[in-house]
Formats: C-alpha cells, sequence, structure tokens
C-alpha cells in the first residue's frame, strides 16, 4: 500500500508537489502574473470576486509570499507565465 502511495506521489505534479497549489489557484497565481485584476480573474473564470480574492489568500499563504510582486517572481521561476 506504501508504496502504491508513493508512486502516486512522485507521479504528481511537480509544482503542485512543491507549493502545494491546487489547479484553480494555479491558475489565478497565473492570471495574477500576467497583470489582471481580481474583478478580471473572475469574470475570465466565470466566478465571484469573492471566490478569487479566496483562491488568490490561499495560494499566497501557501507560497509564503506577501506581495502581489513576490507571486509574479514565483509565477515567472516556474514558468508560469514568460518573462
Amino acid at each position: 500500500m506504501s508504496e502504491q502511495m508513493l508512486e502516486s506521489y512522485l507521479a504528481t505534479d511537480p509544482l503542485r508537489r512543491e507549493s502545494g497549489l491546487t489547479p484553480r489557484e494555479r491558475l489565478v497565481v497565473q492570471l495574477i502574473a500576467e497583470g489582471h485584476s481580481n474583478n478580471e480573474i473572475s469574470k475570465i473564470l466565470n466566478l465571484s470576486v469573492k471566490t478569487v480574492e479566496s483562491h488568490r489568500a490561499t495560494a499566497m499563504r501557501k507560497l509564503h509570499v506577501t506581495s502581489t510582486a513576490a507571486v509574479i517572481r514565483y509565477a515567472v521561476r516556474n514558468k508560469l507565465i514568460e518573462p
């Protein structure tokens, strides 16, 4: 059983393993790094602004960052966007 769990873990996306971001949080980080506001992201993803704010806050907490600039640095370094 533990061998199967290890194989499953190793097969997961390395970015997700390292940061713990969900696919939706990673998408929100990407859109932030592309310069979109929370309001624009909510329209793009068809979510409420409050939900976008929640994803943004959770992603920032998981990444241990406190600024939008740090989110952008993370996105560039992890190739979520092109520099």
